[in-house]
């Protein structure tokens, strides 16, 4: 695997002679606890370098804004990589939110309860969700509608997390930022708020399903 240090000053000597510097590209080279430490660094350095003219369009059309939202969601949340993961497989499977909710609450026997199962995995995408508390039979349905095994995902879901030497976990390879598509992306912002549908009623299986007990 490249070396942090070298990646940046490559990153830094490309952005400089004025190449195309993607920095998802450089992300892409490392991962778990050293992708997060590259994006950091990159990210401060862009803070600290001479700006080039702002193209408001370029930088939206980019994707970065999404890119750099996950990440944060990521390093500072409660599901490990699960907020830069899961768009990116749902992306890959071309899958809007709706479509995989509904999927996902078939799969666990309550397509009654699609909407208190959109707030949970709207929670899981925010890296609001603690990732223990989510039960093997949830990442078993949502692995199969992502082409992902449970563990892999239960390993996403523990990355950047302390673990038993204090530690950060790896995060598994598929963690890769991809560029939103419109289409799927479109009832994102629509998203029920976070605990909005849990709140609705009292504790029952879906609740047990998503946060244990």
């Amino acid at each position: 695997m490249a070396d942090v240090d070298t990646l940046l000053k490559l990153y830094i000597a490309a952005h400089r002679a004025g190449e195309e510097a993607d920095p998802r590209d450089w992300l892409a080279r490392v991962e778990g606890r050293e992708r997060a430490l590259l994006a950091a660094m990159i990210d401060t350095y862009l803070e600290r370098a001479p700006a080039p003219e702002w193209d408001p369009e370029a930088f939206r059309q980019s994707g970065l804004a999404p890119l750099a939202e996950r990440i944060e969601s990521s390093l500072h949340g409660q599901a490990g990589t699960w907020p830069a993961v899961l768009p990116s497989l749902s992306h890959k499977a071309r899958l809007k939110r709706s479509d995989l909710v509904a999927r996902l609450a078939a799969a666990l026997g309550v397509p009654d309860r699609q909407d208190k199962v959109g707030s949970y995995y709207h929670e899981m995408e925010r890296g609001l969700l603690p990732a223990e508390g989510v039960q093997d039979r949830v990442l078993e349905a949502l692995g199969s509608i992502l082409g992902q095994s449970a563990e892999a995902l239960r390993t996403a879901g523990r990355a950047l997390a302390p673990g038993p030497g204090g530690d950060v976990a790896g995060a598994p390879a598929f963690a890769r930022a991809a560029r939103p598509d419109p289409e799927l992306m479109v009832d994102a912002i629509s998203a029920p708020p976070a605990d909005a549908a849990a709140a609705e009623d009292e504790w029952d299986e879906v609740d047990r399903l998503f946060r244990g007990g």
